[in-house]
């Protein structure tokens, strides 16, 4: 295991091997002695399940942290210099922001470790936790797949070789990222919903993720055709629903009222997987620090 000095700004920086240790620590129990370190928690982005995952697993550990919420650090500073301060305090720093660049460039100047608990590009902490679930089934990705946690998702199943079938409009098919992580694997991308006979998990994202600055309404007339609602229900033999909560709410539009991405009756229906979902992300962040560095913990057996 090489997670040492090592941070995870996105889905790139974990190879195979490590991802399958990661998952497989969750299965084991560990005697842990916490070694001096300081810990600091930038929170850009309010957030209910990631930031308190994190907690409880820091709680749960017996460490202590810092939070910042403070959002005039990374507007008004000078960002260099930001990073230098903090590399000063702090050894490891949870970072949830709104941009991908500025937790490349705290990782470059503060000399901590950086590890991206969500950002506008990707959510790799999400979709570990989710791979845990997804074993030999067909997944398919319903809505616009350029959202950090499908973007972080397709990376890591592309790692473990899993069939993935993208539902999703024309307009939202990003062909360079595609070929980037799939050089050599098939995948398949599609408009028209492809019905298969095997059991299968679908995977989705809020419409409208962070950092987006697209118009709400338009986006929805694109994404309508592709929601999760009771008619995929009969089309499919679905398995399990995955999302990245919070789920929206209903919206109106010229009076007309719709629902986003998953409908109502499907988000509170046998067929949601959310709290496990949010069970077993505490799992990840938990094996991840446990497997970072020897000298953070004694791991026994």
């Amino acid at each position: 295991m090489n997670f040492y000095n090592k941070h995870l700004l996105n889905d790139f920086n974990l190879k195979k091997y490590e991802i399958l240790s990661i998952l497989e620590t969750i299965k084991k129990s560990h005697c842990l002695s916490f070694f001096n370190k300081k810990i600091c928690i930038i929170n850009e982005k309010q957030s209910l399940r990631t930031i308190n995952s994190l907690i409880n697993s820091l709680n749960f550990l017996n460490l202590k942290f810092t939070i910042i919420n403070n959002k005039h650090n990374i507007k008004k500073e000078n960002i260099k210099d930001f990073s230098k301060t903090l590399g000063l305090l702090y050894d490891y720093i949870f970072i949830r922001s709104n941009n991908d660049n500025i937790v490349k460039i705290i990782s470059k100047n503060s000399g901590s470790i950086i590890i991206n608990i969500l950002s506008n590009g990707f959510h790799p902490i999400q979709a570990i936790g989710d791979l845990y679930f997804l074993k030999k089934k067909i997944i398919y990705l319903f809505g616009d797949f350029n959202s950090n946690v499908f973007r972080s998702i397709i990376i890591n199943l592309s790692k473990l070789n899993k069939n993935i079938i993208i539902f999703s409009p024309k307009i939202y098919w990003n062909f360079i990222f595609l070929k980037k992580i799939f050089n050599k694997k098939k995948i398949i991308i599609t408009e028209k919903l492809i019905i298969s006979k095997k059991k299968c998990i679908i995977y989705n994202d809020v419409w409208f993720s962070m950092g987006e600055s697209d118009n709400f309404i338009n986006k929805i007339k694109k994404l309508i055709n592709f929601q999760i609602n009771k008619k995929i229900l009969k089309i499919l033999k679905i398995e399990k629903i995955f999302h990245c909560l919070p789920c929206f709410k209903n919206i109106k539009i010229k009076k007309t009222k719709f629902e986003s991405e998953l409908t109502k009756n499907v988000f509170e229906s046998n067929f949601s997987f959310f709290e496990k979902q949010i069970i077993k992300k505490i799992s990840i962040i938990k094996s991840y620090i446990i497997l970072g560095e020897k000298t953070f913990f004694k791991v026994l057996n």
